[in-house]
């Protein structure tokens, strides 16, 4: 197996001899940004030479910020940008502080403890989504590892640990790979209780797709075999058109919808989201054994125009509507598990 780039496949050593580092095609740069809210976040810049570009957030949870596909954009971007995690402030009133740091980019993480709206849980104030995408990861790699075919991937990892005294001791490793001259990427999480209970497990990937990609010639295509559940009621009054996204509109109240898509023999689900008037396709394919929820997220509002699909092990409902719904999964003392999320991007319809 050989590196694909630039329309022809090359062993390690043709690709070699025509260059002086590997960094003139692809590669990977770590840097920490200087300015504004973002000061003192670590980052790694990720190259593929297959056209894919984007940014892991090595003091955001891991997250991917900024995706591009042959210089055009495809995830969003919140007026927030990517602030630093201390900037979280779960004090604020029904636990929308996380808001005021919501940076977007292509992947934010959400959990452990909880993913979904504020809530109580017993004793517990839960704030939105968790601190996952607050927590810097530690152990942090960023490289480029090749295997003994030819072929060659980009790594990013890193480890982020949720844990307070009297409290879960969550530990979750986040490898992320790109091949060599590719146009997708993998983000594969083993979470692991550390601690001597039985603690609650709630993961959701946040991805948001944001323009061009999304426009008013996007639509999400699934093979499911029913309709989309809505979450409330405005999503009630959109549900015959969650599908089909339109141009920004004003004082636009956000939808959600459960979606189901059918698992292939491998246990894969796959969402697409497909603009034809560009074209431009991205498509998410994820573990459905471990993840057997998907939420779509349309926010199609002036400067807040979004599309999230978001894969999970639970809804977004909150902590402790999904444990009186029996849907909250707990992990226990020593317990690994794994989830896998996959993302490509492609040009052609």
């Amino acid at each position: 197996m050989a590196i694909n780039l630039f329309g022809r496949e090359w062993t390690r050593r043709e690709l070699l001899e025509r260059i002086g580092s590997l960094s003139q095609v692809a590669g990977v740069e770590r840097f920490t940004f200087t300015e504004g809210c973002a000061d003192g976040v670590r980052a790694a810049r990720v190259r593929t030479g297959g056209g894919l570009d984007f940014t892991v957030l090595m003091s955001r949870g891991m997250d991917i910020g900024a995706a591009s596909y042959k210089g055009v954009p495809f995830a969003w971007q919140s007026a927030t940008e990517a602030a630093h995690p201390h900037a979280l402030d779960q004090s604020q009133p029904n636990g929308r502080g996380w808001l005021r740091s919501f940076h977007g980019g292509l992947l934010t993480g959400c959990g452990l403890s909880n993913a979904g709206a504020a809530n109580v849980d017993g004793d517990e104030h839960l704030g939105i989504h968790g601190f996952l995408s607050h927590i810097p990861a530690d152990e942090t790699f960023a490289g480029i590892e090749w295997g003994n075919d030819d072929s060659a991937q980009i790594v990013v990892r890193g480890v982020m640990r949720e844990t307070r005294v009297f409290g879960e001791n969550l530990h979750l490793q986040r490898t992320i790979t790109a091949p060599l001259g590719g146009n997708h990427l993998r983000v594969e999480d083993t979470v692991t209780n550390v601690g001597f209970a039985e603690v609650p497990l709630m993961l959701l990937y946040h991805l948001n797709f944001g323009f061009p990609l999304v426009s008013e010639n996007t639509e999400i295509i699934t093979n499911a075999t029913i309709p989309p559940e809505p979450r409330d009621a405005d999503a009630e009054m959109g549900k015959d058109s969650a599908n089909q996204l339109t141009a920004p509109t004003p004082d636009y109240r956000e939808q959600c919808f459960f979606h189901s898509p059918r698992p292939d023999g491998s246990g894969y689900a796959t969402v697409q989201m497909t603009n034809n008037a560009l074209p431009l396709t991205a498509t998410v394919r994820y573990d459905a054994r471990a993840l057997p929820h998907l939420t779509q997220w349309k926010m199609i509002g002036q400067g807040e125009y979004v599309c999230g699909i978001e894969p999970a092990n639970c809804r977004v409902f909150g902590r402790s509507t999904e444990r009186a719904a029996g849907r909250l999964q707990t992990i226990a003392p020593g317990e690994t598990r794994t989830f896998t999320v996959e993302i490509g991007v492609s040009d052609r319809l």
